[in-house]
């Protein structure tokens, strides 16, 4: 039984993978992604999926996996791809030096080591990796409003990361067979994780490189009069409105107003307090309350186009993060009527 749902769930994330690094690499705009960056994704998810590939042969096939050199180099590799990634994410404006290549070590060092030994290394650096990350996001928690939602998924990250690590120390003297399955399980359940980070907060990673670009980037606003940037940007979406263009984006604002997307995003961080996407998601969400008050025989769906989402599920989550409720209920909470109480 366990068996069988190990083999579902690896099969999910390697779907799930395979998903989520086409749409890094083909899809989110706001996250301006440089090459570097796509290449240590690429690298990360492509270990991870080749690797929970050889924990679906041990499911159906019984191969010795710990016994393939192969395996134990996707088990140090992937520590050093996810710090690579996860720095470029967090630190945009960062040029690596000579130095940084220290973190490739744990892979040139691996051939030294025995077979049997790789997974408890691979574990302890992949660990330390891990909470350094949480620790990084936990200190930009001033940047952010809503950051609590979000510290409780890296928080299970963190768990996660300690539970690796207690799974590769145990590792000589447990059945190889637990360790497949709960190494397996494992990474399921971080990739599950992921996904529903994502569609609870659809919004995280742009969010996430927002205020990581507030708190960490050097001034790119000197010599420019920010005031009257503010007023050209609050004129463009007060009476221009230009968040109904669905296909809006920070370098088409950007350009706009003369300014380069760092800039830009730049000014509204440090004058609104959170980053482009969700100063466009306020002002499409306070013309959808309106709409919906004004127009009430126009649907929720037709609303949402209107107000420059693209969906009707990107529009709920939106509202409901904003005002706090649905956009159907925010609607009839609003226009019901005193008299409207059902008789009893």
């Amino acid at each position: 039984m366990i068996q069988h749902i190990s083999i579902i769930l690896t099969g999910f994330s390697v779907v799930a993978m395979l998903v989520l690094l086409a749409a890094y690499g083909l899809f989110l705009p706001e996250m301006r992604k440089s090459p570097l960056s796509k290449l240590a994704c690429a690298i990360l998810l492509l270990s991870l999926i080749f690797l929970q590939i050889g924990h679906y042969l041990y499911f159906t096939q019984q191969t010795p996996l710990l016994d393939i050199p192969l395996y134990g180099a996707l088990l140090v590799t992937i520590p050093a791809a996810f710090f690579f990634f996860t720095r470029v994410v967090l630190f945009p404006h960062v040029s690596y030096r000579a130095h940084d290549l220290v973190h490739l070590l744990p892979i040139l060092f691996s051939p030294l080591l025995p077979q049997a030994y790789l997974p408890v290394y691979a574990f302890i650096v992949g660990t330390g990796y891990t909470l350094w990350f949480v620790i990084q996001v936990i200190r930009l928690r001033g940047q952010h409003t809503r950051f609590h939602f979000e510290l409780f998924f890296f928080g299970i990250f963190a768990i996660m990361a300690l539970m690796a690590l207690g799974l590769g120390l145990a590792l000589p003297f447990i059945p190889h067979h637990y360790y497949y399955v709960l190494y397996a399980n494992s990474v399921s359940g971080a990739v599950l994780l992921i996904v529903a980070a994502l569609i609870f907060f659809p919004h995280l990673l742009g969010d996430l490189h927002d205020i990581t670009e507030l708190a960490y980037a050097k001034s790119k606003l000197q010599g420019i009069d920010t005031d009257v940037k503010v007023q050209q940007l609050e004129r463009l979406m007060r009476h221009e409105k230009q968040y109904e263009n669905e296909n809006l984006s920070l370098p088409i604002m950007a350009e706009m107003m003369s300014l380069t997307p760092h800039q830009l995003s730049e000014l509204i961080n440090t004058h609104y307090g959170h980053g482009f996407s969700r100063f466009v998601r306020e002002y499409r969400v306070r013309a959808a309350q309106k709409l919906l008050l004004d127009e009430l025989q126009t649907s929720v769906l037709t609303i949402s186009l209107m107000t420059g989402f693209k969906t009707q599920s990107n529009f709920y989550t939106a509202f409901k993060e904003i005002v706090g409720t649905s956009p159907g209920q925010y609607r009839k909470r609003l226009t019901a009527k005193p008299n409207d109480e059902p008789s009893t």
